[in-house]
């Protein structure tokens, strides 16, 4: 689980999901808006069209929190809002994680 510092409040969720800008590719729809903060912050949505069940719906969850947590430091801050896509499920943990990175360095990219 991540820290309560870089997890998104649920207030900050809806004003992301009007205000933030729209990356899509495969896996993930992400919302993304810089902050001003010391840490990215991020949040995890799946639907119940993706895994109907909450136990698989949590445990994607949980691998994508841990694969957040594990990321390095980066150099512009920004809250992320993850929207899984249904390809995202059939992946391993090391593709998921492949996947995440891929994605916020392209983000990143574009932001240069």
């Amino acid at each position: 689980m991540l820290k309560k510092t870089q997890r998104i409040s649920t207030n900050h969720i809806s004003w992301l999901l009007k205000k933030g800008f729209r990356f899509n590719n495969d896996f993930f729809s992400v919302k993304f808006q810089l902050n001003k903060g010391p840490a990215n912050r991020y949040s995890v949505v799946i639907s119940k069209k993706i895994a109907a069940l909450a136990v698989e719906r949590n445990l994607l969850r949980r691998q994508l929190y841990e694969i957040l947590r594990k990321l390095p430091a980066p150099q512009t801050t920004g809250d992320y809002m993850l929207i899984v896509k249904p390809y995202l499920k059939t992946l391993s943990f090391e593709k998921k994680e492949a996947a995440i990175l891929q994605t916020l360095q392209q983000i990143s990219s574009k932001l240069n």
